[in-house]
């Protein structure tokens, strides 16, 4: 049962990334697309926290006993690597587009969670701020609750 609920932390940790942009234009992956050139690189978490709506004292804390790192490629796919609490690494591929100030990781395969805005900052050229934006997470076992992805990735 432990396992089991620390394997779902994990995959929701992953759907807390997957982000949908808005705006006037969306661009997709394409060698050499300036909107895309400041993501391309392996980025490691520093910060990845998920805060439930209902309860804003509840934060889960995913790097605290594990790592994220997600690879961007120039053409916009990534793949995204999740280890948690010692368990088997959780990898995600799928395709990063950019929209006005967001920004969006859509999974090949349908994630758990509806896909939700996620908003994005560069505080320096190889430090990236996504979020606070909303997810969904197994605050309680078996059950996504509504919450706020918070994560900090620095550049390789």
């Amino acid at each position: 049962m432990r396992r089991s609920r620390y394997v779902s932390l994990a995959i929701a940790a992953l759907v807390a990334l997957t982000a949908a942009g808005c705006g006037e234009r969306t661009v997709t992956g394409s060698v050499g697309n300036p909107d895309l050139e400041p993501f391309v690189g392996t980025w490691d978490a520093r910060v990845f926290t998920v805060t439930a709506d209902a309860d804003t004292t509840i934060v889960a804390d995913l790097v605290q006993n594990g790592s994220f790192v997600i690879n961007v490629q120039p053409s916009g796919t990534y793949t995204a690597t999740l280890v948690f609490a010692g368990l088997t690494p959780i990898v995600e591929i799928g395709q990063l587009t950019v929209s006005g100030g967001f920004v969006t990781l859509r999974p090949n395969q349908t994630p758990p969670c509806p896909v939700a805005p996620q908003r994005y900052q560069f505080t320096r050229s190889d430090y990236l701020i996504l979020g606070p934006g909303p997810t969904c997470f197994p605050f309680r076992p078996g059950e996504l609750d509504p919450g706020q992805a918070y994560i900090e990735l620095e550049r390789r």
